[in-house]
């Protein structure tokens, strides 16, 4: 296995991937519609997880994502993982519309 390969993160597996299933899946939804919020977090879980199974390293991925309507209210939220800080790790996106808000956080494994 190569250095670059040795030092491959769980958050250069999970960039691209991560946002282009968001932006495929969540970013269209014109607005908050509580009734395909359950959804939604199934299609963007299960579309990342699918995609993140080809990874270069035999991690167990987990896909977390929380959608919430966007009132004024505030939001804090923090996730972390460190099993193995050589090789486990996390990746955290945040997408916006003009009415909704999503988090994912993916952690990554070693196997």
């Amino acid at each position: 296995m190569s250095q670059k390969q040795d030092k491959y993160t769980v958050a250069e597996e999970a960039v691209d991937i991560v946002h282009e299933v968001v932006n495929r899946i969540f970013m269209p939804e014109p607005s908050y519609d509580h009734a395909r919020v359950a959804e939604l977090v199934n299609s963007i879980t299960d579309g990342c997880i699918a995609k993140l199974q080809h990874s270069k390293l035999p991690r167990k991925y987990i896909a977390h994502c929380t959608i919430l309507q966007k009132t004024g209210a505030g939001m804090h939220t923090a996730a972390a993982c460190q099993w193995n800080s050589e090789s486990d790790g996390s990746y955290v996106y945040k997408a916006e519309t003009k009415g909704m808000l999503c988090i994912v956080t993916v952690f990554g494994v070693t196997m």
